[in-house]
């Protein structure tokens, strides 16, 4: 029990590093990075959960690197949302399997989670959403595919969630 408790703590370690890292590995010239695909490994492979966490905690650093481009309120409400998102996509995975996982991970990413995020109370309103949209749809989309072939890799190679 103890072992698998250490394991779990060591690989949610190295997925909220890799999410880090991916922070800086910017998709245009906003806070959109390759954040998230840490954060979609944990939520296919660990499940609701760990998603949560690490797509969370990605968000965080990404908008720490970044220097909080649109408020840290604002980034927090998107931690939150982004914790949603890995929680979907470990639920849609755990119940229909992982490519509908991925997908449900791409989908909450690039259009749930700016909607509802437009619905805040910022300066943007709408805006926000028609901007963010299709660039988030299109790195969701490499982040998912990318988290998608790691963990058919970690499977392959004998490793579980």
């Amino acid at each position: 029990m103890l072992l698998a408790r250490t394991n779990t703590l060591v690989r949610l370690g190295i997925l909220l590093a890799l999410s880090v890292l991916g922070a800086y590995i910017k998709l245009g010239p906003s806070s959109i990075a390759f954040d998230a695909m840490a954060g979609f490994v944990a939520a296919l492979l660990m499940g609701p959960a760990a998603g949560a966490l690490i797509c969370g905690l990605g968000h965080v650093a990404v908008a720490a690197v970044t220097g909080f481009p649109l408020t840290l309120p604002f980034h927090l409400a998107t931690a939150a949302a982004m914790a949603g998102v890995g929680c979907l996509g470990g639920l849609a995975a755990r119940r229909f399997g992982l490519v509908a996982g991925a997908a449900a991970l791409v989908v909450a990413n690039g259009i749930l989670a700016p909607a509802l995020l437009a619905l805040l109370p910022n300066p943007l309103g709408l805006g926000l959403f028609a901007a963010l949209a299709l660039p988030l749809t299109v790195a969701a989309g490499a982040n998912a595919a990318v988290a998608l072939l790691v963990v058919l890799g970690l499977r392959r190679a004998g490793v579980e969630g």
